[in-house]
């Protein structure tokens, strides 16, 4: 009996402490991958397990693999609302190289973007005072996800070169997913900051073809929008699979 209660109680103890870690965890925005890395993840049959593994990280930036001393640049991605995370490991896995330490951001779609904008400050804030080498941030969003990074651009605290890619972004607004939520559209684009709209076409896009006006276009001056083609590898290019193309152009950029 004495013996259950003394496990019962280090048991207990185990709990607050998982707790109160979680809450320091939270409170910086940056989490440590366990399970999760992004060369584990599989981009062919097992796409629809490893995307499911992306989408179960707690909230937050989830580092997908270590940052070393030959870190130069943080990539982040940014799922958008309902994402299974498939979509992602693809991108994901062509942008990363030698020099790239990749992260994933987990956050609440079914809130208004600004909600969890300090937790990916944060986060990255934390990355950059403990990595001062670091000297590019690329953050790619898709659909509401690229409404998230955009919403970004206007307060963006730190200084070193920084692209945002919004992917299939309803940056126009679209009722269903940014409902009452105040769209925070860059007024201004600092010279360290590129901003990237790549669009796909309306009525090929799964996510937005049954909508009278494109969501996607907006006029924001200093950005660069690109349509994306019709098809990518001999399939339609619509929602999903439009980052896995954006993620083929920024890679080759980067080479």
């Amino acid at each position: 009996m004495i013996q259950q209660l003394f496990a019962s109680t280090r048991v207990a103890q185990h709990v607050k402490v998982a707790a109160l870690t979680a809450v320091l965890v939270y409170a910086t925005g940056l989490n440590s991958a366990e399970s999760v890395s992004l060369q584990s993840l599989d981009p062919n049959e097992g796409v629809r397990e490893s995307g499911a593994q992306l989408m179960s990280l707690p909230m937050g930036l989830n580092a997908l693999e270590e940052l070393t001393e030959s870190t130069d640049t943080i990539l982040v991605g940014v799922h958008g609302y309902g994402s299974r995370g498939y979509e992602w490991v693809y991108p994901l896995q062509t942008i990363d190289n030698k020099s790239t330490s990749t992260f994933f951001f987990r956050w609440d779609f079914t809130q208004c973007p600004e909600n969890s904008a300090d937790a990916f400050v944060d986060g990255l804030e934390t990355i950059l005072k403990e990595h001062p080498n670091v000297t590019r941030i690329i953050t790619v969003g898709h659909s509401y996800g690229g409404v998230f990074i955009t919403s970004l651009v206007n307060e963006w605290p730190f200084d070193v070169a920084s692209d945002f890619h919004a992917v299939a972004a309803p940056l126009a607004g679209m009722s269903r997913l940014t409902g009452s939520c105040e769209q925070f559209l860059p007024t201004k684009i600092l010279s360290h900051i590129r901003l990237f709209q790549w669009r796909t076409q309306h009525e090929l896009d799964g996510a937005f073809r049954d909508l009278e006006i494109d969501p996607q276009v907006v006029d924001i001056e200093g950005s660069l929008a690109v349509t994306l083609p019709d098809t990518y590898r001999d399939r339609r290019l619509g929602h999903n699979w439009s980052i896995s193309w954006v993620a083929e152009k920024i890679a080759a950029e980067k080479r």
